[in-house]
């Protein structure tokens, strides 16, 4: 019945091959080609979207240059990736910069799952010190 089943994947990544690259810079102008080509806009109408968003001019020119490898002193500021991830819904370009710092992009909703997992962990932790602790006072009796 489920044998078929796939999940929903909780982080969005672009594939590892797709935005291989020499450098992270290089990832990161790829991942930024990638998300612009499959997002079904123009490049027009999400710089403009970005302008907006920002309040502060994007143009068409700039997001070519921050999807070209060839233009590495042009990269996309954090300000700008943050726009562009806005603007298109699509984090993967944001977890590329992220993946080398061993971080992620979860979508929010999935926050208090993370703390409840934390709090499960915490629990187990005081439980095994509790033994440890009975186990200490038994052995001294």
């Amino acid at each position: 019945m489920f044998r078929d089943f796939q999940p929903e994947p909780v982080v969005e990544r672009f594939d590892h091959e797709e935005v291989r690259a020499w450098s992270l810079s290089g990832r990161l102008s790829k991942a930024v080609a990638l998300t612009l080509n499959e997002t079904g806009e123009s490049r027009h109408d999400i710089a403009k979207a970005m302008s907006e968003f920002l309040e502060a001019p994007v143009s068409k020119a700039m997001l070519d240059k921050y999807a070209s490898q060839a233009a590495e002193e042009h990269e996309i500021s954090a300000v700008r990736l943050a726009a562009l991830v806005a603007v298109t819904e699509d984090p993967r370009a944001l977890n590329v910069l992220l993946e080398s710092l061993d971080l992620i992009v979860i979508p929010k909703k999935y926050e208090a799952l993370l703390r409840r997992e934390k709090a499960r962990e915490a629990k187990e932790r005081l439980a095994q010190e509790e033994a440890a602790a009975d186990a200490e006072w038994k052995a001294r009796r």
